[in-house]
């Protein structure tokens, strides 16, 4: 129980700081300026914009700047058929990404609140069975990354299949209020912007989160197979031979029929053994039970002096004996 409750707090920990890393992650690669400025040249978008490629880096540099909190406003003066005018002329554009700053800005403080919670979980599960700290936070880490990758799995085909139906189904998501996402087409910043930009910037932040993640499986799987390997291998024969016994156990452990008995059984009458047994049984019901009995008569014998041991297992004489051939012989036959 306390081995489940353990490994249960280190996957809830594990998960919390998967999605922290994750933001980490798209945070920094959506401020990649430099791979947006690739990407305005492999789409010709300057060209179709009537602009040059500097002016779409410095656009898209002012709106990384503004959603970081590195800047006031996303204005920026731009020269379009050799006129200079504002980059982004439109009213909902600017209340577009006030909206996106202030989602952006709560996802870096819950990022950073939920980096300390994990912390938090994680260390509860190793405090709750430290012995085992390891192992359980090795899969309680699997346990969260087959979580959070059932979920990708599920987003990735969705986008792979319909980008377009999943890029509306996220923003009616984050944006449950607001419909300001809905840029005209007239729009430079959906024209700077198009559905394949964010197509190819969504799967290189993917590619990159299961990348760290992945890694850091593998390297949890390494400490897993290390530390099996390194449990010495317990012989539970040698263990139980360099146990200690108790005087009855060694008593026990000793098998093979009384001597002593089998003798006296072998030189007397019918009668007599008949007498002999009854005698036994009577012994033994006083001793305990007959495993009780055996120890006892085993212990007896432990305890003799060589000479009282060749005394035990000494022929008795033959003479001396009463005649009870006819009684003898009648009863055997």
């Amino acid at each position: 129980m306390r081995k489940t409750l353990a490994t249960t707090f280190l996957a809830l920990g594990f998960l919390v700081l998967i999605l922290c890393v994750a933001f980490t992650v798209v945070q920094l690669t959506a401020s990649e300026t430099g791979w947006f400025e690739q990407e305005f040249s492999e789409l010709s978008l300057a060209e179709n914009m009537g602009m040059t490629l500097g002016d779409l880096g410095a656009s898209i540099r002012t709106l990384v700047n503004y959603m970081n909190g590195q800047a006031d406003t996303i204005d920026v003066l731009v020269t379009v058929g050799g006129q200079q005018t504002r980059m982004f002329n439109l009213d909902i554009e600017i209340v577009h990404m006030a909206e996106v700053r202030t989602l952006w800005q709560w996802f870096i403080g819950a990022r950073n609140v939920g980096a300390l919670l994990g912390v938090v979980l994680c260390l509860v599960g190793v405090i709750l069975d430290g012995k085992d700290a390891v192992r359980n936070a090795c899969m309680g880490y699997f346990w969260a990354l087959g979580l959070f990758l059932v979920v990708v799995a599920f987003a990735g085909t969705w986008a792979a299949v319909s980008f377009d139906s999943f890029w509306t189904a996220f923003h009616r998501l984050i944006f449950p209020n607001s419909e300001n996402w809905l840029l005209p087409a007239e729009s430079r910043m959906i024209q700077m912007l198009p559905s394949q930009l964010f197509s190819d910037l969504v799967m290189r932040m993917g590619g990159r989160i299961l990348l760290v993640l992945l890694i850091v499986a593998g390297a949890a799987a390494a400490v897993l197979l290390f530390n099996r390997r390194k449990q010495p291998v317990v012989d539970p024969w040698a263990a139980k031979a360099e146990k200690p016994q108790t005087p009855e156990e060694d008593l026990s452990s000793v098998q093979g029929p009384d001597l002593l008995i089998v003798h006296k059984k072998a030189n007397m009458t019918v009668s007599e053994r008949r007498k002999l047994n009854e005698e036994m049984e009577k012994e033994k019901q006083a001793i305990g039970t007959p495993d009780e009995a055996v120890a006892a008569e085993f212990r007896d014998a432990a305890l003799d002096t060589p000479e009282e041991s060749r005394q035990r297992i000494e022929f008795a004489p033959l003479e001396g004996r009463p005649e009870e051939k006819d009684d003898d012989y009648d009863e055997l036959l």
